[in-house]
Formats: C-alpha cells, sequence, structure tokens
C-alpha cells in the first residue's frame, strides 16, 4: 500500500477520512468478510470489525512511513487479533453493564429494561468502545515503543470528547438521510432509518479514534492525561 511522502504528522486525520471516502469498496469487503454467518446490521460486531480494518487500511495508506511500516497488513491481521482478544472482549461487555446502568439512573433517571432504545443505544456504544480497545492494543504492538500509552490517550481523548462525538453522529445521521430522500422518492421504513442511525454512531466512533490517534501521535512526548507528568 503506497504511503504519504514527503515531511508531515505521522497521521495527518484529514488524508485518512478522505481516502475513506473515496475507497467505499474496500468498506464492503471487508463488511462481507466480517459479517458473513454473523449478523451484518451496521453496528453488529462484525460490521464495527469492518470499519475498523477500514481504518487500518486508510491509516497505511496516508500516513507517514514511520507509521505506515510497522501496521503494514494490518487489516488483514486484525481478524486473528480480534479472534484471540474476544475474552477480553467479553469482559469489557460485561463490565460495561454495571456503568450502563448506572448512567441510565443518573443521566436518564430509569433503570435498564424500561426504555429497550435508550438501553440498544448504551449497549452498541460499549461494544463499539470494546472493539476499539483491541484495535489500539494491536496498534500499540505494532508501533514498538513509538506507541507507548497510545491506547491510553486515544481512550481518553475520545471519552473527553464526548459532545464531539454527539454532534458527530447526528449529522452524520442527518447527511446520510438526506441522501437516501434524494435517490429514492418512497419513504425509507424505520427499519432502514434505524440502520442509517446505526451506521452513523459506529462511523463517529471511527472517526473520532482517528482524529485521537493523529494528535497522540503529533505528540509522542506528552504522556497521557491523568499519567505520571501529566498536567
Amino acid at each position: 500500500m503506497a504511503t504519504a511522502d514527503g515531511p508531515g504528522p505521522p497521521i495527518d486525520a484529514t488524508a485518512t477520512l478522505a481516502w475513506m471516502r473515496e475507497h467505499g469498496d474496500v468498506l464492503r469487503r471487508f463488511v462481507d468478510e466480517e459479517t458473513r454467518d454473523e449478523d451484518d446490521a451496521p453496528a453488529s460486531d462484525g460490521a464495527i470489525r469492518a470499519q475498523l480494518r477500514f481504518a487500518a487500511t486508510a491509516i497505511e495508506a496516508t500516513a507517514a512511513a514511520a507509521v505506515a511500516g510497522p501496521l503494514a497488513g494490518l487489516d488483514e491481521d486484525l481478524p486473528l487479533r480480534f479472534a484471540l482478544g474476544e475474552d477480553l472482549y467479553e469482559r469489557h461487555v460485561e463490565t460495561g453493564a454495571g456503568a450502563i446502568a448506572l448512567e441510565e439512573h443518573l443521566q436518564h433517571g430509569t433503570r435498564p429494561g424500561r426504555d429497550p432504545s435508550l438501553d440498544a443505544g448504551l449497549e452498541r456504544r460499549v461494544r463499539i468502545s470494546g472493539w476499539i480497545q483491541l484495535f489500539l492494543v494491536q496498534l500499540e504492538e505494532r508501533l514498538g515503543p513509538a506507541g507507548d500509552g497510545i491506547a491510553t490517550s486515544v481512550t481518553r481523548e475520545i471519552g473527553r470528547r464526548n459532545r464531539d462525538l454527539a454532534r458527530l453522529v447526528v449529522s452524520l445521521d442527518r447527511q446520510a438521510k438526506h441522501a437516501l430522500a434524494e435517490r429514492s422518492a418512497a419513504t425509507p421504513s424505520a427499519a432502514v432509518m434505524d440502520e442509517v442511525g446505526q451506521a452513523a454512531v459506529v462511523q463517529a466512533h471511527v472517526r473520532l479514534l482517528i482524529e485521537a490517534l493523529a494528535t497522540a501521535l503529533a505528540d509522542p512526548g506528552t504522556p497521557p492525561t491523568g499519567a505520571p507528568g501529566a498536567e
């Protein structure tokens, strides 16, 4: 895969996201591979894994050589790594169940089981973050010493940008639904509209992941937030 030449940041988020917009065929291939014999909904586990493999491909295609080299082939290696990390993923989801219950109580004044749509949305967010954690572990390993602390930095940056994430989900959802309306005179079914929303959630998380990675790698000397030496 060709990489970016010349001086510049290790990862240029703008270039990476532009590459992804132009190579939807690569994403479709990954979705086909990851959802074979599985749920193919836009926010299913297989679809999330496919989006992360797509991100790995895009990063390799657009990053500086110092990053692209170590990450070469990560997109094809991730299925095995995801499978080997499934126990860790399941523990993440189990832990997240308690966090979901607490958030529903504190922020929404309800509890699991009373609002199925809220339950599904929060559960989806936990699953996405679980796969992102496995992705970051593999990325750290590939980058070696240059990747030390990256997973912590990126996770905290994504958490810090919660409001940005919410706004991005709304924006992507509106864009996709507008495009859908322009392509068809028929009113989309509720199921289709729900799938559009699911896709927006996954895409927003992946976009923030790439932006957070670019930020973390641009200043490798800065300790992760909360780490010794961090302000």
